[in-house]
């Protein structure tokens, strides 16, 4: 299972920028992905795992996997919270609901069958990687304790430099 990866948007403006491209919105994203490196089925390209399922979950929240809007803003007194607040942000249309995807995408995998998977694993490159590391002990729940887990984040550290 690969969680796509694709940065951060950091604050309003550069969430607002990204609603607007595959980065921000299912509807810019392109219909079919060609898989390579360790999603590809070339044993040439990817001899460890070539021939296991790969699924790749599309990338859109901004936060790895991590937004969970809120139904009232924690404290809405706070002047500096209105540009923050929910409101705003519905009228800005900003949804951050990446976790809510993270979930329903484990869902529908398990449903179609990788709750019976021998081995999995979890792996993502830059948001992706750290959506990989934030959500490990997630993935290892959904599989019984004799089924092999593995979790690699590949760049997945934004250090602030």
């Amino acid at each position: 299972m690969n969680a796509q990866g694709g940065g951060w948007c950091n604050d309003i403006n550069s969430c607002l920028y990204r609603k607007k491209s595959r980065r921000g919105s299912s509807y810019y994203m392109e219909k079919q992905l060609q898989f390579s490196g360790i999603l590809s089925n070339k044993p040439e390209e990817n001899p460890d795992f070539y021939n296991w399922n790969r699924v790749k979950i599309r990338y859109c929240d901004g936060a790895s996997f991590l937004g969970e809007g809120y139904d009232s803003y924690p404290d809405a007194t706070d002047i500096r919270c209105h540009v923050n607040s929910v409101p705003f942000m519905q009228a800005a249309g900003l949804f951050f609901r990446g976790q809510r995807i993270w979930l329903v995408s484990m869902e529908e995998l398990m449903s179609k069958g990788m709750r019976y998977a021998d081995q999995a694993l979890l792996t993502g490159c830059s948001a992706g990687g750290l959506a990989a590391i934030h959500h490990c002990d997630e993935f290892r729940a959904l599989f019984p304790g004799n089924i092999r887990v593995k979790c690699l984040a590949d760049a997945g550290m934004f250090l602030d430099a």
